[in-house]
């Protein structure tokens, strides 16, 4: 199996379609087309931000080895649920808001990052 292939497996694992999938690392969908089947190359860093973005091992996905997913998320959510849990209701209900305001944030840019115009060659006259 290919990266190429990988990446349209971890596409179909996450239930993500093209552009749900391509919006979220700043790609289009024809683009991600391209990659699932092979008519374009993919580069190492949409390899590093797809796996950053998805929680993806870089080796399963580049070489095929190990897991899809990188255990490290997990690590992550168990040390802010023993922090979070530390915290008094109302500092709690704060960090979620603070949780959902970073989503809302990183949507916009993700959003505004996908729809940036392309840039029109001069003509020459």
């Amino acid at each position: 199996m290919t990266v190429n292939e990988r990446i349209k497996q971890l596409r179909k694992a996450l239930d993500l379609t093209q552009v749900e999938f391509g919006s979220k690392i700043g790609i289009a969908q024809g683009h991600l087309t391209g990659l699932e089947s092979g008519k374009k190359r993919i580069t190492e860093k949409t390899l590093k931000v797809i796996c950053s973005v998805y929680g993806t091992s870089e080796k399963w996905l580049k070489h095929n080895e190990g897991e899809m997913f990188s255990t490290a998320p997990a690590e992550k959510i168990d040390k802010i649920s023993k922090v979070f849990s530390k915290l008094n209701n109302e500092l709690q209900n704060y960090v979620v808001h603070q949780i959902e305001t970073l989503i809302e944030l990183q949507y916009k840019q993700q959003s505004a990052a996908s729809e940036k115009p392309k840039r029109r060659k001069k003509s020459k006259v």
